[in-house]
């Protein structure tokens, strides 16, 4: 396997009433991250989009890393594929592990979690800390009013960097990959 980007770490949604277009752009992501010998690290559960991501990354003989908040197993929420399983405390610890277990970070269709998951990764590059490249992967437009409202908060002077500089927006598949390559 060519590239540095290994572990491949993804947020997304565990919604299941989801477009179909950003199911078949996780099946696409899963399939590409298995059928080149890289590793899903996710959030680890059985729903919406994370399953859609597993299941095809497993598929196509990749390996699964779930990090897996307590209250998923409690729930039965736990995705049953993986290959290691991080059980964490709650969802802050889990954000930790992800920056932390992947070489890069990208963020599929997702609401408030994948959100604070993005943010916590970028803000903590704005401050300083090392942290791992965040690849925003635009499937339909899908994260077109954050990219304008990041350059609105830059224009206002609210954002130091131009958003383009703490995170980099794919608007399809074949960049989403070269990136990640």
């Amino acid at each position: 396997m060519k590239g540095k980007y290994r572990k491949i770490g993804v947020f997304l949604s565990a919604n299941n009433d989801v477009p179909q277009a950003y199911r078949d752009a996780a099946r696409e992501v899963g399939t590409w991250i298995g059928s080149t010998g890289r590793t899903l690290v996710f959030g680890g559960s059985n729903r919406g989009l994370m399953q859609e991501i597993a299941s095809a990354t497993k598929a196509a003989g990749g390996t699964l890393v779930g990090i897996v908040p307590q209250v998923l197993f409690d729930r039965g929420w736990n995705n049953t594929q993986l290959d290691e399983t991080i059980r964490t405390r709650d969802l802050t610890d889990r954000k930790e592990q992800l920056v932390e277990q992947s070489d890069i970070l990208v963020a599929l269709p997702g609401g408030i979690g994948t959100l604070d998951e993005v943010f916590t990764a970028v803000g903590l590059s704005a401050i300083g800390f090392e942290t791992k490249p965040v690849v925003i992967y635009n499937v339909e437009g899908c994260y077109d009013s954050l990219r304008k409202l990041l350059a609105d908060l830059h224009s206002r002077n609210l954002l130091r960097a131009r958003p383009e500089e703490i995170m980099t927006f794919a608007d399809n598949f074949d960049t989403l990959t070269e990136i990640l390559e």
